[in-house]
This record gives structure tokens, C-alpha cells and sequence, in this order.
């Protein structure tokens, strides 16, 4: 349980800094969490077709950023 609890404070604070990111000027955010099967998103645009797939990105100008763990 206290795990879990941990995760939910680490998903809640990515969360309001993708909010904080998204409030500056030209940089929209789109932010998937995915836990047991489950879900979160959050998009900085109310669009529901702005959050591009991966597919769309890999096809953009210039080329994305792709970050993977060993990258860190």
C-alpha cells in the first residue's frame, strides 16, 4: 500500500508539472501515464485531436526528441 501511495504522489506531481510546463508560451504538453492497464492523459490544448500519435511525431520537422530510461 505504501507504494502504491508513493506512485500516486510521483504520478500527481508529474501531473501539475506538465500543467506548469503547458502555462508558458508556445509549448503545448501531452502527458500519457499508463498503470496496471489503466490510463492518464493530460493535454495542455482542449483539442481532442491535438495530442498527435507517435506515428504523426516520428513525421514532423524536425525530428522529435525520443528519450528512452537508458538515455537518462
Amino acid at each position: 500500500k505504501r507504494e502504491n501511495e508513493g506512485i500516486n504522489r510521483r504520478k500527481d506531481t508529474l501531473v501539475k508539472k506538465a500543467f506548469e510546463l503547458g502555462e508558458f508560451d508556445s509549448i503545448n504538453v501531452a502527458l500519457i501515464i499508463c498503470k496496471h492497464g489503466r490510463y492518464t492523459t493530460y493535454r495542455s490544448r482542449d483539442y481532442i485531436s491535438w495530442q498527435p500519435s507517435f506515428a504523426e511525431l516520428q513525421n514532423t520537422y524536425p525530428l522529435p526528441k525520443n528519450i528512452l530510461p537508458e538515455d537518462m
